[in-house]
């Protein structure tokens, strides 16, 4: 006894999602009402308490107990991967869309966009100037920019006479950290001798308005504004235009949100709309299904192995055999959310399948029917963990006398092997 007491302890029980399969006086006094009826019906057995004997016991019961955990599990819609959902996207090249949060009732379960346009910032190439040449006098200028309602008079310095290269990337710098909502960067040109400053906006404004400009503030000479062409716009702003269920919208950026709640990032124009879609997160959903047909399989697994090492061991193919005739007896059902019944009685997924079935509501029905395989699964379950007995080769000793009332059988799996009742509470 003490020595299977050990091997609970390493090896069992399997982590079960939760802690106590009864979670309450009723469902624990329902348990011991099920194990004083059991007895009550059953003959009293003699049963070899060998070690290999108790540790099958004990896993047949805790892997059944860990099955039934997780068949609560996805059936609690607290917990339960058939309550969260995704969007799935027609077509991500043209846009990509993610849910900020699980309140999809504002959301239609169907949305259209057609993306029009596209948003654009505001890009300002410069002069090209060569590499080598020294064309900036040192000095100080006098400059604004304006960008959208905000004036910056700043001042250039130039302290030392330095070429054309190290002038235009002062300058990228120089606005950098002086002019918020716009990026100054140098780029060379297609001759490796020349480069040219580079202006881009943050942000998108309606078409044909300019973001920036910039101004020389000197009253005479040549200004770095004219020296740099930092107002040589070579592409204007854009808001994105867009068609959502039918209806024009217009956006000043490329990433919009819809009922707080869905994240719509775009990408590409086209001429047909892309379809957005509120489905059940297949694989959530599907992490659930395989945790729960692992365990299945796990009881298979135990019984497989002891019919492996002996013959003789009838009562764990019959473990088998069960499990086998509910499969065949819900197959259909089975086969439709990509559940397949191998020839060993275990149960795999077809991922393909599964994933159809997990977005269209199918997996979700297989598992809330209430005269279904899963149903059946969890009588099934509760049943082994109850009585594991009935699955470990024993001796008839006596058989109850129901003619008495007062007439009690010892509960067999009390006698060795540590299922103990308060695994449930």
């Amino acid at each position: 006894m003490i020595q299977a007491y050990n091997y609970l302890l390493e090896n069992f029980p399997a982590k079960r999602a939760v802690m106590y399969p009864a979670k309450n006086r009723k469902e624990l006094k329902k348990v011991y009402d099920d194990i004083v009826s059991l007895s009550k019906r059953s003959p009293y057995c003699k049963i070899d308490l060998t070690k290999e004997n108790q540790e099958y016991a004990i896993g047949v019961k805790e892997s059944a107990l860990e099955l039934k955990s997780k068949l609560n599990n996805i059936l609690n819609p607290q917990i339960s991967g058939f309550q969260s959902k995704t969007v799935s996207v027609s077509d991500e090249s043209i846009l990509s869309a993610k849910l900020l949060n699980e309140n999809t009732e504002n959301l239609p379960s169907t949305i259209q966009i057609q993306v029009n346009t596209l948003a654009n910032v505001q890009v300002n190439r410069g002069k090209e100037l060569m590499h080598s040449s020294y064309a900036l006098p040192v000095g100080k200028y006098n400059f604004q920019v304006d960008v959208l309602e905000e004036t910056y008079p700043l001042t250039f310095v130039q302290k030392d006479r330095v070429n054309n290269e190290e002038s235009i990337k002062n300058m990228a710098d120089f606005l950098n950290q002086s002019v918020p909502g716009i990026n100054a960067s140098v780029e060379k040109s297609n001759s490796r001798e020349y480069s040219r400053i580079l202006i881009t906006s943050d942000m998108s404004g309606r078409f044909g308005e300019k973001n920036y400009t910039f101004e020389d503030t000197k009253l005479y000479g040549k200004g770095v504004v004219d020296f740099f062409g930092l107002n040589r716009m070579e592409k204007a702003s854009a808001c994105a235009d867009f068609e959502l269920n039918g209806v024009e919208k217009q956006t000043a950026t490329n990433t919009f949100t819809l009922e707080n709640t869905l994240h719509i990032s775009l990408h590409n124009s086209a001429e047909q709309p892309v379809t957005l879609r509120i489905t059940p997160d297949s694989n959530q959903i599907l992490t659930a299904v395989d945790s729960c047909l692992s365990t299945y399989n796990s009881i298979i697994g135990l019984a497989k192995d002891r019919t492996l090492n002996n013959k003789e061991h009838y009562s764990a193919s019959k473990l088998i055999g069960e499990m086998k005739s509910l499969e065949k007896l819900y197959g259909e059902e089975l086969t439709a959310c990509g559940i397949r019944a191998l020839e060993d009685g275990t149960l795999k997924i077809d991922d393909s399948l599964a994933v159809s079935a997990a977005e269209d509501g199918g997996m979700e029905s297989l598992f809330t029917r209430e005269n279904g395989f899963i149903a059946r699964l969890m009588d099934k379950a509760e049943a082994i963990a109850i009585n594991p007995m009935e699955y470990l080769e024993k001796t008839i000793v006596t058989y109850p006398n129901n003619e008495k009332n007062s007439f009690n059988n010892p509960y067999v799996t009390s006698m060795y092997s540590g299922l103990f009742f308060n695994s449930y509470c």
